[in-house]
């Protein structure tokens, strides 16, 4: 896999903007001029992977994630031209091609779902269903209701889709320990394959965000988010779906193979606005780089069509910040983070590197030794995660 690529696409309208939405997104607009909106960004996609594509070059094509945003807005046919061209640009994998598609309940989507996967050969489905209580959706600003929730996995179901995640939100506004499990439940009786729990986040910025900050909407508190979190764990881990990433549970066999590369530090691709890239290492920069989108569509159009780079922000990544990544992105995960891998690629070890911190993580059971070349996060230490990830940044 050394010598794969995923690539992500992000396409930023939606019909309505969450108000603790934090991505690069926009209000679809004016319905007369969508059509044309739809093939304008689908002409600057094919443009930006033809700029872009040289770089990741000769690699093997391993995941396809329609992000946003609310991609299920477009057509199938044009997200079908999107994938023809992003698997042209690429060697064919030798495994299966996982291509995921974020959708929102709502009827046109639900319409749409057949097409997604006969034409756009979308086999993955992301559904943001958040939670299955409506006076929840309502405060959070989602546009469905637990009922289109509902008639949507069904509609996915009957569409055969056989790899579906299932998106609930948590720690959020007024959810109650009852509500939580109420969620837990019903998705459960569901039968996801995949499973993303996300705790509320009021980033600055959003009308959340700033609504906490002047004191108008209290965040959970660490304690009140760690027990709901633990209690997602209990409750799905009884369930058969291990926790293989902080905020990601699956079946055995349906871990995400897009979302994976992140952690893994592997190559991304990402194409849009506001997109992050995953460059792979080369001889100018041997420890890679992160390359970031603008954010606003006119700019990044304009710096598409005019060819040049880079397209946003790039990041260099010095020997600490790989060092830096290889740890707290590996802890994240379940198998922890390979001291021998560590070793390996930056010629010393992680206990050289941060023997301080991890000395004091395992002697407070926020890290355990699992074999002779792992660490990874306890229990305990999972609830506590941002604290002791921030050691490493």
């Amino acid at each position: 896999m050394a010598s794969s690529v995923g690539v992500y696409v992000h396409i930023p309208f939606c019909t309505r903007i969450c108000p603790y939405c934090d991505f690069a997104v926009e209000a679809a607009g004016d319905a007369s001029a969508w059509q044309a909106r739809e093939e304008a960004y689908v002409q600057a996609l094919l443009a930006e992977l033809a700029l872009r594509q040289p770089r990741f070059a000769g690699r093997a094509l391993a995941s396809l994630y329609f992000g946003g945003g609310t991609p299920s807005l477009f057509r199938p046919d044009s997200l079908a031209r999107i994938r023809e061209a992003v698997e042209a640009a690429f060697v064919p994998a030798a495994e299966p091609l996982e291509i995921t598609l974020e959708v929102n309940p709502s009827s046109v989507e639900r319409e749409r779902l057949p097409g997604f996967r006969s034409e756009a050969g979308v086999n993955r489905l992301s559904v943001g269903i958040q939670s299955f209580d409506d006076s929840l959706l309502k405060a959070l600003g989602r546009g469905h209701g637990a009922d289109a929730s509902r008639q949507t996995w069904e509609a996915a179901r009957r569409a055969g889709f056989e790899n579906l995640s299932l998106d609930l939100i948590f720690a959020a506004l007024h959810q109650t320990e009852a509500g939580l499990e109420a969620d837990l439940a019903e998705a459960l009786a569901a039968e996801p394959e995949h499973v993303s729990c996300y705790e509320l986040v009021y980033e600055p910025g959003t009308p959340f965000g700033r609504a906490a900050a002047e004191g108008r909407l209290a965040p959970y508190s660490e304690e009140g988010s760690a027990d709901m979190a633990e209690r997602i764990e209990d409750r799905l881990g009884a369930a058969g779906y291990a926790r293989y990433e902080l905020t990601n549970y699956a079946r055995p066999g349906y871990e995400a193979v897009h979302n994976r590369r992140y952690w893994q530090r592997r190559p991304v691709l990402a194409l849009g606005v506001g997109a992050h890239s995953t460059d792979p290492p080369d001889a100018a920069r041997p420890h890679g780089a992160r390359h970031a989108n603008p954010r606003m569509r006119a700019a990044w159009q304009e710096a598409v069509a005019s060819g040049r780079w880079p397209l946003g922000e790039e990041e260099v990544l010095s020997q600490g910040d790989a060092m830096a990544e290889a740890c707290f992105l590996g802890l994240r995960c379940a198998e922890g983070l390979d001291e021998a891998a560590f070793q390996a690629e930056f010629g010393i070890s992680p206990r050289a590197q941060f023997g301080e911190a991890i000395a004091r993580f395992l002697e407070e059971g926020l890290l355990e030794a699992r074999g002779p070349h792992a660490l990874r996060l306890t229990r305990r230490g999972r609830m506590l995660a941002d604290t002791v990830c921030a050691e490493f940044v």
